[in-house]
């Protein structure tokens, strides 16, 4: 055969691709592309549920600073009950509750404030109460003012300790305190919180030392409780 004739036979080698072709590669790259879709949303939906625990971890933290900074700044206030004709200390504790005068204000304001925290409603976090402290017993303003929830899905419980000015070996923590009874201010709190579920690895615990102690004078005992 001559160089001519070869040069004039049609060339088999394929130009272009198949239809079957052009499906399969479609289809491949389809599937790649909902992979990379899925993937994707995966990872947002990750990345914001930890952003959501991030702040909710940060908002928490915040609360427990500002509660750990009112406890420290704890004032012996005292009021004058008109009906008695007597001045009392107000300091009022119990395990669920706690209600104190502080010389720490959120908005950091030069004034006592005085503090409420109780259950809140249907026992769901904590229910914070803060007017400002006159020379009058707090408690009926406390109760009119607005609850401000924080702490939600914990459930608060409050130790207060008992020190000896005497007998140091006479230290413990009990579960009331009344400064009208005892005439003193307990010498710390230990704010326990727990889950609603009773999650014990979640459970959280601050000691907040009440400094007014520290300038007090040392010759006075208080009462036991």
């Amino acid at each position: 055969m001559s160089i001519s004739k070869i040069r004039n036979q049609p060339s088999k080698i394929p130009l272009g691709f198949t239809l079957i072709e052009v499906i399969i590669a479609i289809s491949l790259s389809a599937l790649v592309m909902l992979i990379l879709s899925m993937g994707m949303n995966m990872a947002m939906k990750d990345w914001e549920r930890s952003s959501s625990r991030l702040d909710d971890g940060l908002e928490m933290g915040l609360v427990l600073l500002q509660i750990e900074r009112a406890l420290d700044g704890a004032f012996p206030h005292v009021y004058f009950d008109q009906e008695e004709n007597k001045r009392y200390l107000f300091f009022e504790g119990e395990e669920k509750e706690l209600t104190f005068v502080s010389t720490v204000s959120p908005g950091r304001q030069p004034a006592l404030t005085a503090w409420q925290l109780k259950p809140g409603e249907k026992k769901k976090g904590v229910d914070i109460r803060i007017v400002p402290a006159f020379a009058i017993d707090p408690t009926e303003n406390l109760e009119k003012a607005e609850p401000i929830t924080a702490l939600e899905g914990y459930k608060a419980s409050f130790e207060y300790l008992y020190v000896d000015e005497q007998l140091k070996e006479d230290t413990k923590w009990v579960k009331e305190w009344s400064a009208k009874k005892l005439q003193a201010l307990p010498r710390a709190v230990r704010l326990r919180l727990e889950k609603d579920e009773g999650d014990a690895e979640q459970s959280l615990e601050i000691i907040a030392v009440i400094k007014a102690n520290e300038y007090r004078d040392q010759t006075f005992r208080p009462q036991k409780p």
